[in-house]
């Protein structure tokens, strides 16, 4: 029954989230998004005017590439 609720959250998930979304996903603020796109951290982006989104598939693959085991030790997933 958990498999099916959590296959039926993420497929309620946007395909694409706004600075706002991603900041709460996170629990970061939209300054440290902002912050961390001038210096280059962070998923991708599409910018369009001034519209910043960035798609459910980038943001997913940052998460996988930040997990980690210990201190120095990443976890391919």
């Amino acid at each position: 029954m958990q498999d099916r609720n959590t296959a039926q959250a993420v497929a309620d998930e946007p395909r694409a989230f706004d600075e706002n979304q991603l900041a709460r996903r996170w629990d970061i603020s939209v300054r440290t998004l902002q912050q961390w796109r001038r210096m280059g951290i962070g998923p991708i982006y599409l910018k369009l005017g001034n519209r910043v989104s960035y798609r459910r598939e980038d943001i997913e693959q940052y998460e996988r590439q930040a997990l980690r085991r210990g201190t120095g030790e990443r976890v391919f997933a």
